[in-house]
């Protein structure tokens, strides 16, 4: 089956998605091609990640000290 679009994303990171959303927003008729997971880069094994682990290692670091407050 073939499928026709006014509008064309390669890449569904968070520039591809913010531009087929505003074409479809202006009544086009846009498709996103993705080869991996929607998100990109930043989202999946970059930015957001690594900002989880080192928040996590924060956290695990401040525990060591819990027991000097009584907990």
């Amino acid at each position: 089956m073939i499928e026709q679009f006014d509008y064309i994303s390669i890449g569904g990171g968070s520039g591809g998605i913010a531009s087929a959303n505003r074409a479809a927003m202006h009544g086009q008729k846009a498709a996103i091609i993705e080869a991996k997971a929607l998100g990109g880069t930043c989202v999946n094994v970059g930015c957001v990640p690594k900002k989880v682990m080192w928040y996590a290692g924060h956290i695990a670091e401040a525990l060591t000290y819990a027991p000097d407050y009584g907990f």
